[in-house]
């Protein structure tokens, strides 16, 4: 049989049980909790936000140079054109 672990905190070294805890920390440590996993959540949304800046960015920059790009120039010139744009976010 699998023996659940109860959450727990350390303090000086010395970890206590939650439940073991006065009242008031034990609804601090809820909040705490919470804290923990808006914070995550806010990671991971900061992740999939500069992803979506940085594919936005790179269509601009496409539709740009599909534009403005005359038969027989080189692929090169719109790479540095990219790198400019991506060094000004």
């Amino acid at each position: 049989m699998v023996e659940e672990q109860k959450p727990f905190v350390t303090i000086d070294d010395v970890q206590i049980s939650v439940e073991d805890l006065p009242e008031e920390a034990q609804g601090i440590f809820g909040r705490l909790q919470r804290l923990n996993q808006k914070k995550a959540t806010l990671a991971l949304d900061m992740e999939e936000l500069d992803a979506s800046v940085n594919f936005f960015s790179g269509r601009i920059i496409s539709i740009v140079n599909a534009d403005a790009k005359p038969t027989g120039e080189d692929d090169e010139e719109l790479v540095e054109g990219e790198d400019a744009l991506k060094s000004n976010n």
